[in-house]
């Protein structure tokens, strides 16, 4: 039996969408051959204790797989944390592995493209990830590409299988390494090229001083070094968590809107070798230069995106003391 990457699915809250995402899993043929790892972090809020113990108690049923894994620490590690930990554990054993957070609904034949993705492109250097989700799904594709991939800089966590000894490179970003990188025009010109959103959201994480979550991490440093996640031109995933009940995301009409029923559909892919000719950007770039995105560029370029930071913030507070 071909031995497959395992699944890495990470959870907080949600159960409903958990448990969406393991049953469109299921539906993939590898799922019974590969080992499923479910990393559900503890509370760091009582109000929220009861619908983690409901979490916990769900991953015991689940089945379907060649062995389920139930990571279930009892003290809260945050995002990061929770992730590192998980990769530590699955890299103990393993030296690939598939991610998903649990908002995220994969095609019938997902499993069977990161695996070959995980195989076709394991030595290829210009390569970090094989991810599911292409932006390309809001776009109209001729069908001569349907079946092809595209390479692009801008790192899509929404469902991504990679290799351990390309991942590990990728080093925690300091605040001062960050800092110099957005005042680098180089750097900063690669940046726009793939959403000029990032550049202002790199900007607020330096405001406040946040260690960057994973999909900052990584994409930062696919710009820098000039890497790649290989992309679907046909999208083999779709987030369901854009509905305003995430931790991090806002509700997103957009998302919403989608008809998960086209993921049904399965469309034959063909893998092909990093070349300068299939990088494209196109789709991260148009879908993330929001007039929102564009209105704090100009805030930035005039001086007062900090400012309207700051006043963020005090706006959160005061909503707090209510």
């Amino acid at each position: 039996m071909k031995d497959y990457a395992p699944l890495l699915v990470m959870v907080y809250d949600r159960l409903d969408s958990l448990k969406k995402c393991i049953t469109a899993l299921q539906q993939c043929e590898e799922a019974k051959a590969s080992e499923l790892y479910i990393s559900s972090d503890a509370a760091y809020r009582n109000q929220d204790i009861e619908k983690i113990e409901a979490v916990r108690e769900y991953i015991q049923t689940v089945t379907g797989f060649k062995k389920v894994i139930p990571i279930a620490p009892k003290e809260n590690r945050g995002l990061n944390g929770a992730y590192n930990a998980a990769i530590d554990l699955i890299f103990k054993e393993h030296d690939t592995f598939i991610f998903l957070e649990d908002d995220i609904i994969v095609a019938p034949d997902f499993l069977k493209f990161v695996n070959e993705g995980l195989e076709f492109y394991k030595n290829d250097p210009k390569v970090l990830s094989v991810s599911g989700f292409s932006h390309s799904v809001f776009f109209e594709i001729d069908d001569k590409s349907k079946s092809d991939v595209y390479f692009t800089n801008r790192w899509c966590p929404w469902g991504f299988a990679s290799w351990r000894n390309k991942i590990l490179d990728v080093h925690a970003l300091s605040m001062e390494e960050l800092s110099q990188d957005l005042h680098d025009k180089k750097f900063v010109r690669k940046l726009d090229k793939i959403g000029i959103d990032l550049f202002t959201a790199f900007q607020r994480k330096l405001y406040k001083n946040e260690p960057l979550v994973l999909d900052y991490r990584y994409v930062h440093y696919m710009v820098k070094n000039d890497l790649y996640a290989v992309t679907p031109y046909t999208t083999k995933t779709f987030n369901i968590g854009n509905d305003g009940q995430g931790t991090r995301t806002r509700k997103n009409e957009k998302f919403t809107s989608f008809d998960l029923e086209t993921l049904k559909k399965i469309v034959p892919f063909r893998f092909s070798e990093f070349s300068n000719d299939k990088i494209n950007n196109a789709f991260n770039f148009l879908t993330n230069n929001t007039r929102t995105s564009k209105l704090k560029r100009v805030l930035n370029a005039i001086g007062l995106l900090q400012f309207g930071y700051y006043l963020h913030e005090r706006k959160k507070k005061w909503r707090k003391r209510k």
